[in-house]
């Protein structure tokens, strides 16, 4: 297709576009005039239509398909006045979101601060009664730490009174950790109490278990020291039956308790196989004074070691005494 255009008076221009393409018919001509108030480098509407059909598909859709030139080809920015430059516009919706936010955080700040305030209150609370309480639970323990080295047992043990003090210094030892920082020198007093209260019942309780079962095995046997009464079988039997209850209730003692008693009794129990043959030897040729004395030293070591057993209960006695005076001690601290 060959388009003419009249750019000047009197001059035309070709633009042999359809040619460059390769279409060499005949097709019809156009012409296409630009209107302009002023001179423009791209046209601002180029418009074709055929004149008639051609009688080929390609050059009727490309005659009938118009083209516009870019919507924004002609925009320029709006020049505004100085005084609409100074006017302020706000969205007033989001300036009040903010407010909304920044009012939210500060309720929220308010509140954490009034909750880790009223928790930290509550804290010290809960350990001055729990406090109150383990001095009370340790005044009542106090008398049943008194029977381990008393020279009899004329109590029983009140285990109730041992798990109170188990309890509440656990309660006590808790309610420390939930301390705030700035209670730092408290929490640690809370927790040495409660610690060494803790040792205390424990000693206490292993203390007395431990003297009660020592104490029946360490009392003399009754043997009997007249061939006349009885005979060899028979002292053998009392003789074997009372040596292995001895042997049943030392193996079945804690270490940790009272060592060197128990490492006495371990020797004791270790030499009874020789007392044992010399008192059957003794009731088997009919010899009363060698009986009496084979179970005259059977009771003085015996009594030895129940010497013993009462120095080490009354060095554990001071020591659980020493323990509960230093708990009640820091007690009073952290209740003054």
């Amino acid at each position: 297709m060959t388009a003419t255009s009249r750019t000047r008076r009197g001059r035309n221009a070709r633009f042999p576009s359809m040619e460059a393409l390769g279409f060499f018919d005949t097709p019809a001509e156009a012409t296409v005039t630009y209107v302009a108030s002023r001179p423009m480098p791209v046209p601002s509407t180029f418009t074709t239509r055929p004149l008639a059909p051609s009688g080929d598909m390609v050059q009727d859709l490309w005659d009938s398909t118009e083209l516009d030139a870019p919507p924004l080809l002609d925009w320029k920015p709006t020049v505004l006045d100085r005084k609409h430059l100074r006017r302020q516009n706000f969205r007033w919706s989001r300036v009040f979101l903010i407010l909304i936010i920044i009012m939210a955080f500060g309720v929220g700040a308010y509140w954490l601060y009034q909750s880790s305030s009223t928790s930290a209150a509550a804290s010290v609370v809960a350990v001055e009664d729990d406090a109150t309480a383990l001095s009370a639970a340790l005044d009542g323990v106090s008398e049943i730490g008194k029977q381990l080295s008393a020279p009899d047992i004329e109590m029983s043990l009140s285990a109730s009174d041992l798990f109170e003090v188990d309890d509440t210094a656990r309660d006590l030892f808790e309610a420390s950790g939930d301390l705030p920082g700035s209670e730092t020198a408290a929490g640690t007093i809370a927790a040495e109490a409660a610690t060494l209260s803790l040792n205390a019942s424990r000693q206490l309780r292993e203390g007395l278990a431990y003297r009660g079962a020592v104490e029946p095995i360490l009392l003399a046997p009754a043997f009997e020291t007249d061939p006349a009464l009885t005979d060899l079988a028979t002292a053998s039997l009392e003789f074997s039956e009372w040596r292995s209850h001895f042997d049943s209730i030392r193996s079945a003692l804690p270490e940790r308790v009272a060592v060197a008693l128990t490492a006495a009794l371990e020797d004791f129990s270790s030499g009874l196989e020789t007392r044992q043959g010399s008192y059957l030897d003794a009731i088997r040729t009919n010899d009363r004074n060698g009986a009496e004395a084979a179970v005259r030293t059977l009771e003085s070591d015996l009594e030895t070691i129940r010497g013993l057993m009462m120095t080490t209960m009354t060095g554990l006695a001071n020591e659980v005494d020493s323990q509960i005076d230093e708990a009640q001690a820091l007690i009073g601290r952290l209740l003054a």
